[in-house]
């Protein structure tokens, strides 16, 4: 039975988001009109400058995307997608793409949940070796989109990965995940071997509760991973209680 690798993929895997990523290149190949453009740097700079959280500002990409989604050519939307991962899906973070394709070479089965769109999500997974993904899944009809959503595994990620392993009949021994915010607390309080990888503020304060919890108060630095993630230090940052941490600034 392969052990299962569980990834986050926005901020973790891609350095970037893959939404606000292929909603600029709507824009650039005038899909979507130049408007938008300006409210997702208006969006995007109000977070950079704490002035909202990454949350809100990812809430607002989401209600911007689907707002002008609606009527827009299936085709030519994945034309987009395929034309941004060609441009850009090799902005990976070292540590993580490490990580995964280490974890292929040694017999895991490799799994990401992520918020993004289907359309865009397995064309930037394929080239990294990913056995099944789970995106957001966007209505459809004759060939348009209807603006509206089938599918939003980010909401609960710990129910997709459960629903998964009852499918397949697989269980959790000997394995990995890898997060970045909040929403990926689900999956990685269900496996063996959590990885906080640059995490925001609030999955990190999370983080440390856990751990806090599970083990007393005692503060260790010196835990490794399992065997698969031996090898692969982060950085920056440090372990604490078998959970890696790398704080954003």
């Amino acid at each position: 039975m392969e052990p299962l690798a569980v990834f986050d993929v926005d901020g973790t895997l891609f350095r970037r988001g893959l939404l606000p990523a292929l909603t600029r290149r709507l824009v650039n190949e005038e899909v979507f009109p130049e408007r938008v453009r300006e409210e997702l740097s208006e969006d995007y700079y109000a977070w950079v400058e704490r002035r909202g959280s990454y949350e809100i500002y990812d809430e607002l990409v989401v209600q911007l995307f689907l707002r002008e989604l609606e009527g827009a050519s299936v085709a030519e939307l994945r034309r987009c997608a395929k034309v941004e991962v060609e441009a850009h899906g090799r902005r990976l973070h070292l540590y993580t793409r490490d990580l995964a394709q280490r974890l292929k070479q040694v017999g895991y089965y490799l799994i990401a949940i992520s918020g993004s769109p289907t359309d865009i999500l397995e064309t930037f997974l394929n080239p990294l070796g990913f056995d099944r993904a789970w995106g957001t899944v966007l209505d459809q009809e004759e060939g348009r989109y209807t603006g509206q959503l089938l599918h939003h595994p980010f909401s609960d990620k710990r129910g997709v990965l459960k629903g998964f392993l009852d499918e397949a009949g697989l269980n959790l021994d000997g394995s990995v995940g890898v997060g970045d915010t909040l929403s990926d607390v689900g999956f990685l309080e269900l496996v063996q071997t959590p990885i906080v990888f640059n995490p925001n503020r609030r999955l990190f304060d999370v983080a440390r509760q856990t751990r806090l919890a599970h083990s007393g108060g005692e503060e260790r630095c010196d835990l490794q991973p399992a065997n698969a993630t031996k090898g692969f230090p982060p950085r920056r940052g440090h372990r604490v209680g078998g959970v890696m941490f790398n704080v954003q600034g």
